[in-house]
């Protein structure tokens, strides 16, 4: 069992991460200009705000959320690759 500091600690470091991860997808939705890789982002950034109130339920919940759209365009983009005999 984790001490009340090193829970604090972890979640500081988890909600970080998610920051990070939010930043991340952000980019990726400048650079391509897909809307999905916005809802993306919004979804982490509340999963990160949830990490820091200790709620992992709805943080494992935002980021299965998250990870939908995501996925939709990475499916849209490997249909147009195999179209183009590039995959």
């Amino acid at each position: 069992m984790l001490s009340d500091d090193e829970l604090s600690g972890a979640s500081k470091l988890y909600s970080y991460f998610l920051e990070a991860l939010e930043a991340e997808i952000n980019i990726a939705r400048n650079v391509l200009g897909l809307q999905d890789f916005e809802k993306a982002g919004r979804k982490v950034g509340e999963a990160a705000d949830k990490a820091h109130y200790f709620q992992y339920e709805e943080v494992m919940n935002l980021l299965s959320e998250a990870m939908s759209p995501i996925t939709t365009s990475g499916q849209k983009a490997a249909e147009v690759l195999k179209e183009k005999d590039l995959l």
